[in-house]
């Protein structure tokens, strides 16, 4: 093998970035993401200091709303009893900001575009920054409102996540994929949140196509619950996001076995 000193500035150029496109795809899979969500309710520092404790590389914070269309049943629940006991984006906010460095895991906050709006897009920018936010996801922002979004506030350091759904178009994932930041989350069912269901059938194509199109990690969430379910998209995924399930693992204030649970994932995912 020719040893790279030796090559020509030419040949060594291409090789170099040859060598960078490789070590990118090794990186990938040395190191699937576990995304958990858990809802902003009156115990979620504690819970998020249990799933960065557990091996979360980051973690979602579901911010309650009334309305919530992407949601399945076991969410909905929860962010309908956090908003009984009186919680709101202030109050993620102020503890987000008294407790932000105890918590290793990067976190984002998972909210609806009228929250944001009601409170103010740059008031609601600059709080996230305050509060050590690293990313939105919006879901009900399309994807031509979010890009905007963002650029009509550059000086603001917040990731935002793109959603692409099984039955995007390919020029539209592929628009949504080159401008993408953080990572992209697919959604691998064409229902809402925690549904039961098998995964999209196209899910591989479409994701290999995504990955084709963006140095981003691309993860997968959506009805994953299990270890089985893990092993199953991480193989193709950098990554799962898991919801339902950790939201009724809480609930049922079993600290020990949703730990063990918690890292049973990590564990699965290091294996892949």
């Amino acid at each position: 093998m020719k040893s790279l000193l030796l090559l020509s500035p030419v040949e060594g150029i291409k090789t170099w970035k040859q060598l960078e496109i490789i070590l990118k795809v090794v990186v990938r899979k040395m190191s699937k993401l576990f995304i958990p969500y858990i809802m902003g309710d009156l115990k979620f520092i504690e819970n998020l200091k249990t799933l960065s404790e557990a091996g979360a590389d980051i973690i979602e914070i579901g911010v309650p709303f009334s309305d919530p269309v992407a949601d399945g049943s076991t969410i909905m629940n929860a962010g309908a009893k956090a908003i009984e006991a009186g919680v709101n984006i202030n109050f993620i906010f102020e503890k987000l900001i008294q407790y932000k460095e105890t918590i290793s895991s990067k976190y984002v906050l998972m909210t609806y575009y009228n929250i944001i709006s009601s409170y103010g897009e740059n008031e609601f920018l600059k709080k996230c920054e305050e509060a050590g936010v690293y990313g939105l996801i919006i879901p009900d922002l399309p994807f031509e409102l979010s890009h905007k979004f963002k650029k009509d506030y550059p000086n603001i350091n917040i990731t935002k996540i793109s959603i692409i759904a099984m039955t995007t178009s390919k020029d539209r994932i592929e628009r949504i994929a080159k401008k993408a930041e953080g990572f992209i989350y697919t959604v691998t069912m064409n229902a809402t949140t925690g549904e039961n269901g098998q995964f999209h059938p196209e899910l591989q194509r479409k994701i290999q196509l995504i990955k084709g199109v963006t140095d981003v990690p691309v993860v997968a969430g959506f009805g994953i619950r299990n270890q089985e379910h893990v092993k199953d998209i991480g193989r193709i995924a950098d990554g799962v996001v898991i919801g339902s399930e950790i939201v009724k693992k809480f609930a049922e204030n079993k600290p020990d076995e949703t730990f063990q649970y918690l890292r049973s994932i990590r564990m699965t995912l290091d294996q892949i």
